[in-house]
């Protein structure tokens, strides 16, 4: 069984708005419904859960319009979020695929070519990579960098609240690599024309 966890409790101050960030329109639609778009595509996810805070109470009452499932998170930080979700008796030793909301590139085959490798590594954790080429190619500022690898808002995890032995998987696609985080990376988006289009 495979949960989709959709991580959408950040404050997202980096992007200047007033509106809470999964909310904030690309392409005509929120953040948070390309992602979710992208989860309905993908032949491999049994469950949606969004985790959603006190930082996005309009991104709650949206989700819970769109009939999906939360998990309120005390939004105390990403890791901290996490570790409170992985901490939940319900989700111990599910495979747990976790997005970040504000991925709006990414495709139901991008998820199940995630989902295919992680079956075959043996690991309980899988990160996916980003090579920092694709960045310095599209003009992107990347928000970290590990060994020329750039973190890419998907990974794995078994529903326990551990370390866990991970394996890495490095996907060279823009689709991965553009999350959107200030109203610079809007831009970016929208000169990557309609060929990035899904």
């Amino acid at each position: 069984m495979v949960l989709a966890l959709v991580m959408a409790g950040g404050k997202g101050t980096r992007m200047k708005k007033n509106q809470e960030k999964p909310l904030v329109e690309v392409r005509g639609k929120p953040l948070i419904q390309h992602v979710l778009t992208a989860i309905h595509k993908s032949s491999k996810i049994d469950e949606i859960v969004v985790a959603t805070s006190p930082h996005t109470p309009q991104t709650t009452k949206w989700v819970k319009n769109a009939k999906i499932s939360i998990i309120k998170t005390p939004g105390h930080g990403y890791v901290e979020d996490m570790a409170f979700i992985l901490s939940q008796d319900d989700l111990k030793d599910q495979i747990i695929l976790t997005i970040t909301a504000d991925l709006p590139l990414l495709t139901g085959e991008i998820i199940d070519q995630v989902l295919n490798y992680y079956q075959k590594c043996h690991k309980p954790a899988l990160s996916v990579m980003v090579p920092v080429e694709i960045f310095h190619k599209h003009g992107l500022q990347p928000s970290m960098v590990w060994e020329n690898l750039v973190p890419s808002g998907l990974n794995i995890l078994r529903g326990k609240n551990t370390e866990q032995d991970e394996e890495l998987l490095v996907i060279g696609k823009i689709e991965v690599a553009l999350n959107i985080n200030s109203p610079e990376d809007i831009l970016s988006l929208e000169k990557l024309g309609v060929n990035s289009r899904r």
